[in-house]
């Protein structure tokens, strides 16, 4: 007989997409990556490719029972890409759909902050918050029997439609009179940090604006965000060069390169150096302020100020640098969530793909319900 699986792709617009597949018990078998330079430019040869890649990498005498699929970008509630991070030639394609085709089986999509969400929660079997830290801020809300709160589906545009706990980084503003305080209890300079921003050539001119174009705030994730944090200590450092006799000197080509500079940051605060301390310091106090906006916007839809909160993503591996400040200040707000690294990582498994299994799963028995 053949073995059974649910296949779980997590749809990236980094290294590309990653290829899972995970046994009806919720064990990953095998793994592989469709490189991003293998997404073609027409949808249709891109859903094809991918097909191919998952049918060749099915383990030996395997059957897929059905498909889950993670993906970057905000998605139509049919599973159409609808804003779809770094390849906005996809959006307005349905890869659920493509994927019910190809393979004539059931598949169910969601984005990935979502889908990260719901990997805890097939561990966990709880009420929880979970927040993913990369490019920007990414959040989820998930019930206690497994739902995703006010999930962004049918985006309108409008900034004001987005729920704070599902697109906290891009929904949530940052006063500026705020951070400008802030800022002095570190001895830093807000203005300089809008400088960085405004000489960024690869920022917008819009980054300098909160949500709805407020010129009076910033969007979160402009701090909150693995870019964020780099920016944060470019901004603390100025011209201080106090840090670089801690670096070797490929650390030093790399500390301004926001991709990979949050693990030269952490360094740097483990010895205890001043600039790294007050950033994540200072990261930390402006995490508790945002997550202050989320519960103060959310309490009239039952959220609830004592829900544990799971970090995803690579910057929250900086969790005990930037954690301790958020905690302090959260307690004083009377907010009582704590802040908890991925039960994922601690399983050194892809939370994505991981979610992606429980959409499978649920498309499955859907299909066999029916």
């Amino acid at each position: 007989m053949a073995d059974k699986y649910f296949t779980a792709l997590d749809i990236g617009a980094g290294q590309g997409a990653k290829i899972g597949f995970f046994t009806p018990e919720g064990e990953l078998v095998s793994e592989t990556l469709l490189g991003i330079e293998e997404y073609r430019l027409d949808f249709e040869d891109f859903a094809s490719v991918l097909a191919s890649r998952i049918r060749e990498s099915l383990p030996a005498h395997g059957k897929i029972l059905s498909i889950g699929i993670a993906s970057a970008g905000i998605l139509n509630s049919d599973g159409g890409f609808q804003l779809f991070a770094n390849c906005a030639r996809y959006n307005g394609f349905n890869l659920r759909k493509a994927m019910e085709e190809a393979f004539d089986l059931p598949a169910a999509i969601d984005n990935d902050a979502n889908t990260g969400a719901l990997a805890e929660w097939s561990i966990l079997r709880m009420e929880l918050l979970y927040w993913v830290f990369g490019g920007g801020w990414g959040g989820a809300w998930i019930s206690e029997d497994g739902k995703v709160m006010h999930p962004a589906h049918d985006w309108d545009g409008r900034d004001g439609s987005l729920h704070y706990t599902n697109e906290p980084g891009y929904a949530i503003p940052l006063s500026k009179h705020r951070l400008r305080l802030l800022f002095l209890e570190v001895g830093a300079s807000f203005e300089l940090f809008e400088q960085y921003l405004a000489d960024d050539p690869d920022l917008s001119e819009s980054v300098l604006l909160g949500p709805g174009g407020d010129s009076d705030s910033l969007r979160a994730e402009v701090i909150l965000s693995g870019p964020g944090r780099c920016r944060l200590f470019r901004a603390i450092v100025g011209d201080d060069t106090f840090y670089e006799r801690f670096l070797d000197i490929h650390e030093l080509k790399q500390i301004n390169d926001p991709s990979i500079a949050g693990q030269h940051i952490s360094k740097l605060s483990n010895m205890r150096v001043e600039s790294a301390i007050n950033t994540d310091r200072l990261y930390g106090k402006i995490l508790a302020e945002a997550a202050r906006c989320m519960f103060k916007s959310a309490v009239g839809d039952g959220l609830r100020s004592d829900l544990p909160v799971f970090l995803g993503g690579k910057p929250s591996y900086a969790l005990p640098y930037f954690g301790p400040s958020c905690q302090r200040v959260l307690g004083k707000m009377g907010i009582m969530s704590y802040l908890r690294p991925s039960i994922l990582d601690d399983k050194n498994l892809n939370a994505n793909l991981v979610g992606a299994s429980v959409l499978a799963r649920r498309a499955y028995n859907t299909r066999s319900n029916n």
